[in-house]
C-alpha cells in the first residue's frame, strides 16, 4: 500500500468515526419526554414522536455508513478497482472514454447496493411514522431523472476533469478546482430554473394576507426577497420545509405546501425569519 492508499484509508476511517461519534452523540441527547418549559406549548405525544423519529432514522443513517465502508473497504482489498481498472482498459476506450466507463460502473454499482436502503427509508421508516407521500411510480421516476440529470451534467464535467488530468500537468488539480467551483456556483442559479421543476412543482405564491405579510417582513429587515412559490411536497412527504434559492438580489424562497396548510401566517412569518437568519448571521 503506497503513500497515497494510506492517505485515502486514513480519511475514510475519519470520516466514518467522526459520523459515528456525532450521531451517538445525537442519539444520547434525545430526551422523550417533553421538556417542562415546554408544557403547554407543544404536544407531549408529537413531541415523542419526534423523538422516535430522530432516534430510528439516525441509527438507520449509522448502519448504513458502517454497510457502505465496509463494501468499499472489502471491494478493494480484494481487488475490486483494481479489477474494475483493468476491465475497461480492455475495452480498448480513448484516456477519456475509459476513465468514465470506470468511474459509471462504480456509479452503477454504488445505486445498486443502495437502492434497497432507499426503499427501506421511504417505504418503511417513513411510512412508520406517517411521513410517506411517495408512490412506487413516483419514486422509479425520481431515480430515472436523477439518472438522467447525472449523465447530462456529470459526464461533462467529469470528461473535462480527466482531460486536466491528462494534458494540464502538475496544475491539473488546479484547473480542476477552478472549473468545480464555476460549475457548482452556476448550478445555483440554474437549479431553481430548470433542475428542481423536474422534481417538483413550483407556483408563485398567490397574492393575499400571507404574501403582504411575507413581502412586508423581508422588505422590514432589509432582505433582497424576489420571489415566493409554492412547492407540491405532499406528493411525496407530509413533513414541512422551506429554504432559500438564488444569490445576491435575486434570493427566492420556497415554501412547502404542507408547511403553508399547517401552519398561521404568524407562524411562516417566523420561518421566513429563521432563514432571513441564515444570511444574515452566516
Amino acid at each position: 500500500m503506497n503513500n497515497y492508499s494510506i492517505f485515502i484509508l486514513a480519511t475514510m476511517l475519519i470520516a466514518y468515526l467522526l459520523d459515528v461519534v456525532t450521531g451517538m452523540l445525537n442519539l444520547r441527547a434525545l430526551q422523550p419526554e417533553l421538556p417542562k418549559e415546554f408544557t403547554g406549548v407543544y404536544d407531549a405525544e408529537k413531541y415523542r414522536k419526534s423523538q422516535e423519529y430522530t432516534r430510528v432514522s439516525s441509527k438507520f443513517g449509522l448502519f448504513v455508513s458502517t454497510f457502505n465502508l465496509l463494501v468499499t473497504l472489502t471491494f478493494w482489498f480484494m481487488g475490486g478497482f483494481a479489477y474494475v481498472d483493468t476491465l475497461v482498459r480492455s475495452w480498448g476506450f480513448s484516456p477519456i472514454m475509459s476513465g468514465l466507463a470506470f468511474i459509471g460502473i462504480l456509479v452503477v454499482a454504488n445505486g445498486i447496493t443502495s437502492m434497497p436502503f432507499g426503499i427501506y427509508s421511504t417505504f418503511v421508516i417513513e411510512e412508520r411514522f406517517g411521513f410517506n407521500k411517495t408512490t412506487v411510480g413516483t419514486f422509479i421516476l425520481d431515480k430515472i431523472k436523477a439518472l438522467g440529470l447525472g449523465l447530462v451534467l456529470g459526464v461533462p464535467v467529469l470528461a473535462g476533469i480527466l482531460w486536466f488530468f491528462g494534458s494540464a500537468g502538475e496544475f491539473a488539480w488546479l484547473y480542476c478546482w477552478i472549473a468545480v467551483t464555476i460549475v457548482t456556483f452556476g448550478l445555483q442559479f440554474i437549479a431553481p430554473t430548470w433542475i428542481m421543476p423536474l422534481f417538483n412543482k413550483f407556483t408563485p405564491l398567490e397574492d393575499g394576507e400571507l404574501r403582504s405579510t411575507l413581502l412586508a417582513y423581508a422588505d422590514k429587515v432589509n432582505f433582497p426577497l424576489q420571489g415566493i412559490f409554492v412547492i407540491d411536497g405532499s406528493k411525496r412527504s407530509a413533513r414541512s420545509n422551506a429554504y432559500f434559492t438564488g444569490f445576491g438580489k435575486n434570493k427566492r424562497i420556497a415554501l412547502y405546501d404542507t408547511l403553508i396548510n399547517n401552519h398561521s401566517i404568524e407562524e411562516l412569518t417566523a420561518v421566513l425569519a429563521h432563514e432571513v437568519g441564515h444570511y444574515k448571521r452566516k
